[in-house]
């Protein structure tokens, strides 16, 4: 949860519990070379795209994929690696849930988020266990100047479709206080081709989140962070099997409260030592009725499934940083994170109890020399106990080695080639082991750890008007933890024996003109399982390919425009009502995004920004689905105001 108080930025750790500090202002454009791993999504971008949650942005993101499942989640994977390969972060703070190790991103609140950061390919250690394939940062807004600032947004659509959310940022005396607060909802999600609205797709959400920062002791620095949401959500059924069998699942409560607090104090008059500690506390309950349509909202009754959780979850790290001099460093980290589950999946049934302990420590070394030439260099250890499982037998304590190794030569101020290598391992979760997901899963204690071991070449440039990324990588998923279907409509999570997935990536983006910007990303994978039993069988829900292309226009003030397409390549979809291990290939899909807006920069007569806008979704109705009988939203047309003060 804690980064170097000394680090820049854009060098700190995924973890980092970042706050923006009064005296830190970013003035002009850095003349570093382009990082190479990873890409930022600014205000700007963040305000085009209208979020309601993290799911309206992550899929901006280079190879990175959003998809809604089964349960009605809807996560991101990167560069086809599962999602609970990927970590995400608000402030520093673990979204991922210890129960499952992934997160539902269309109930993440984006109000008072200023920056969206994700990070992929062989990252630093420093990030933590679990970021196999990269991370998702959430990062606050700066605060520039001294006058306090005020955003208003809504947003209102089709279907029910709109969000409202308010922030107000500002200083006092030493500290950088904010505070905002949101609501998103919607009636239902409309099915593609005109096909009518999806059953049991409504959605509503209220967030608040709080932030402080100060200094402390010249560059050191205490911030804290309080967040909180709350949700009601059906879960759509699957279309592809019939009524009788398709989950019939609504979540009447969701709840979430997260605190963080991070301390970070340079050591010594010479400022070579740093020294950082951190710790949040996650409390998170919900409850599933899967009694369907006619049973919903209806009293319960002994001897019903109707699932009950609630999880406790504490986190904490340690971090110590020595600085050798100008070019190089050395920091030793551990962490601890400990989680507490309880549920009960029938009425007036028993409580059923999981725990687990995570704990990590890392070592990782960064030296510039010759001039151009960067390399950073990490160990670590990961070890992972279930001192509860329910009423099953606990898995073995395990433990896991990791490595990172990074070798950059910057090519001037312009150009940047770099070669990277890791590998990483996960434990399985608690839901994967033990969780039987109300008679959709079969649990399989006996799950094991996955290992991933990567190897990537890659480059970017970055001229006047024009900047050009490029990388090929290789993952190998060892004991890769997969979904197969077990018949009877159920699933299980299995461990398989090698996954390998070669890709390249292609990242450009070009201003010819001033308020002229096109972009575009296009990924290309090549996912094989490597099985004795099915040897070079396809992988599971890893696209061929998928692109995004964009072409925006932007002045200032005045009329505003923009277009975007994403393509998701043809991908195999596990499929329970298949016989057992078998799956479904779907076909390739492009979507279309329009809006457009108007801006008036300080209105007359106040300092007030308004923009209106008007946005369409899915311009042409085409269906993509997320997996096999999941479809994603059709049309959807909506407009709204965003007001800053």
């Amino acid at each position: 949860l804690l980064g170097a108080t000394a680090a820049a930025a854009n060098d700190q750790a995924a973890d980092s519990l970042v706050v923006d500090l009064p005296d830190i202002v970013v003035s002009a454009e850095s003349d570093a070379p382009p990082a190479t791993d990873r890409t930022s999504l600014g205000p700007v971008e963040i305000e085009i795209r209208d979020p309601g949650s993290l799911a309206d942005l992550g899929l901006a993101l280079p190879s990175a994929r959003v998809a809604t499942n089964s349960r009605g989640d809807s996560h991101v994977m990167i560069r086809g690696a599962p999602e609970r390969h990927v970590q995400t972060y608000l402030d520093g703070i673990p979204l991922n849930l210890p129960w499952d190790e992934r997160v539902d991103l269309e109930t993440v609140p984006t109000v008072g988020v200023g920056r969206v950061e994700g990070r992929r390919g062989p990252t630093t250690l420093l990030d933590g266990p679990g970021a196999l394939a990269g991370s998702v940062r959430l990062l606050p807004p700066t605060l520039r100047g001294d006058d306090p600032v005020t955003r208003v947004g809504a947003a209102f659509g089709e279907h029910g479709t709109g969000r409202a959310d308010l922030m107000h940022h500002r200083r006092a005396g030493t500290w950088n206080l904010m505070g905002a607060g949101a609501w998103h909802g919607r009636d239902a999600l409309p099915l593609p081709d005109g096909d009518g609205l999806r059953t049991n797709s409504d959605l509503e959400q209220w967030s608040l989140l709080l932030r402080g920062a100060r200094p402390v002791r010249g560059t050191g620095r205490l911030s804290l962070v309080a967040t909180g949401w709350s949700a009601e959500k059906g879960v759509p059924p699957e279309l592809h099997v019939p009524a009788v069998e398709a989950r019939h699942w609504r979540y009447p409560v969701r709840r979430r409260a997260l605190l963080g607090a991070a301390l970070d104090l340079p050591l010594g008059s010479s400022g070579n030592w740093d020294l950082g500690a951190s710790a949040s506390a996650d409390f998170f309950g919900q409850e599933i009725d899967p009694r369907g349509p006619d049973r919903w909202g209806a009293p319960l009754v002994a001897g019903e499934d109707y699932e009950k959780s609630h999880d406790r979850t504490g986190f904490g790290r340690l971090r110590l940083t020595r600085w050798l001099d100008s070019s190089a460093s050395l920091a030793l980290q551990g962490s601890a994170r400990h989680t507490r589950h309880t549920e009960t999946v029938v009425v007036g049934g028993p409580e059923l109890v999981y725990s687990q302990w995570l704990t990590s420590a890392a070592a990782e070394g960064e030296v510039h020399f010759a001039t151009a030439w960067n390399l950073r260099a990490g160990l670590g250890w990961d070890h992972a106990t279930t001192p509860e499982a329910g009423d099953k037998t606990a898995n073995d304590p395990a433990s896991a080695g990791a490595l990172n190794l990074r070798l950059t030569r910057e090519l001037g101020r312009t150009s940047t080639v770099y070669a990277a290598a890791s590998r990483r391992s996960r434990f399985p979760s608690l839901r994967e082991s033990y969780s039987g997901a109300l008679g959709k899963f079969v649990p399989n204690p006996e799950l094991g750890a996955e290992r991933q071991d990567q190897v990537e070449l890659g480059a970017a440039w970055r001229g006047s008007s024009l900047r050009l990324e490029g990388a090929a990588f290789l993952g190998r998923l060892t004991d890769g933890i997969e979904k197969v279907s077990e018949g009877d409509n159920q699933f299980k999570r299995v461990n398989r024996a090698r996954i390998r997935v070669p890709g390249v990536e292609f990242i450009g983006t070009w201003t010819p003109v001033s308020h002229w910007e096109l972009h575009a990303q296009h990924t290309i994978l090549v996912a094989r399982v490597e099985d004795d039993a099915l040897p070079d069988s396809p992988a599971e829900d890893r696209p061929d390919y998928q692109s995004l292309a964009g072409l925006r226009w932007h002045p200032p003030s005045g009329a505003n425009a923009g277009i975007e397409a994403r393509v998701t390549g043809p991908r195999w979809s596990a499929d329970s009502s298949l016989p057992t291990g078998m799956m479904t290939r779907l076909p390739a899909g492009v979507t279309w995004h329009l809006r457009l807006a108007w801006h008036w920069v300080e209105v007359p007569g106040s300092t007030s920004d308004i923009e209106l806008h008007l946005r369409l979704d899915n311009v042409f109705d085409q269906r993509v689905d997320d997996q096999v009988g999941l479809p994603g939203a059709g049309r959807v047309l909506s407009g709204g105001i965003n007001l800053t003060l």
